[in-house]
């Protein structure tokens, strides 16, 4: 037995005894996720119909750097009691047609390492991107987040079609754009940390960077506004020029002006570096490099614009 699997089984263990008590009840299962698939394991608690899961591999460095399993599961079976009672609010039956325009927002994922569960998922291909949606459901805690894909199923249920949902999914996301430079974000973050205000102001002035943030307003799958031209318009008319879109994670992209330079292998190589380096596989997007000329989103340096590929992905995914 390697490392890995004694974690795994003491971890499915030791939850499982902590969650007895609290009536949670453990299934085990493969889940898909951005870039591949993970192991799961499901914990169901009786008259709540969303259940969480949690990934045993988040934790598996903590075991291996010494924490106790223990705390480890200590910490989790907390953190799930604590969201309880926000998880009895969600109800699947409130997916329905008038209340898609406050619901539906839009993700993105790169379409070659996801195509297999994108099988499933009704979705827009932009440039070598899959653009889907997804339902937020209400929610009485705001520190919990759970949304969930658009399935044809829930196609059906909300009587839209593909494009349909997508519209108002990307219509929502535009509308939360955030769009700031990157001084001012790490400026404030240093803040929120607890840095004085003066003493953040002169480790990054503004305009000390070329590069800004593009995201949405809760951070989450904030990458899809990339998908929305109208944002991408608003970008370049802020900027005065046309910009390169440097893929940060699925949650957020780095814009750079085109005028900052013309080397497009050395962006590309910084993107998969940091990728490589600093961003889990779970939440990376591309090493691509895509460029906005005022017209439409295309890989830096090629000639597949957004509308060709919508109109390729409408082909292949038809509408009812």
């Amino acid at each position: 037995m390697n490392d890995k699997q004694q974690f795994y089984e003491q971890f499915y263990s030791a939850l499982e005894k902590a969650m007895e008590p609290s009536g949670g009840r453990l299934i085990e299962m493969d889940f898909p996720k951005n870039n591949g698939s993970v192991k799961g394991i499901t914990i169901k608690f009786d008259n709540i119909a969303l259940a969480p899961t949690v990934n045993p591999d988040i934790y598996y460095q903590d075991w291996k750097d010494g924490q106790l399993m223990s705390d480890i599961v200590s910490g989790i079976r907390s953190e799930l009691i604590k969201t309880m009672p926000g998880l009895s609010h969600f109800n699947v039956g409130s997916i329905k047609r008038d209340s898609a325009i406050t619901h539906l927002c839009a993700a993105v994922v790169g379409y070659e390492n996801n195509k297999e569960w994108l099988q499933s998922i009704p979705h827009e291909r932009v440039a070598d991107l899959a653009v889907f949606a997804k339902w937020k459901f209400d929610n009485a805690n705001p520190d919990l987040v759970v949304a969930s894909k658009i399935t044809e199923p829930l196609l059906a249920q909300l009587q839209l079609t593909k494009e349909e949902a997508l519209k108002i999914a990307k219509a929502n996301t535009a509308r939360s754009a955030k769009f700031e430079g990157m001084d001012t974000v790490m400026k404030n973050m240093m803040i929120d940390e607890g840095m004085d205000r003066e003493l953040a102001e002169m480790m990054f002035p503004d305009q000390s960077t070329p590069l800004s943030v593009l995201t949405n307003g809760s951070g989450i799958d904030g990458a899809a506004v990339i998908a929305c031209p109208e944002v991408l318009k608003a970008v370049q008319k802020e900027l005065g020029e046309d910009f390169y879109i440097l893929p940060s994670s699925i949650h957020e992209a780095l814009i750079l002006p085109k005028s900052f330079t013309d080397d497009v292998e050395d962006l590309k190589q910084m993107v998969s570096s940091i990728n490589e380096q600093d961003v889990s596989l779970e939440d990376r997007l591309s090493d691509t490099v895509y460029e906005f000329d005022g017209r439409s989103l295309k890989i830096a340096g090629s000639e597949l614009t957004q509308e060709n590929s919508i109109a390729e992905s409408i082909t292949h995914h038809r509408g009812r």
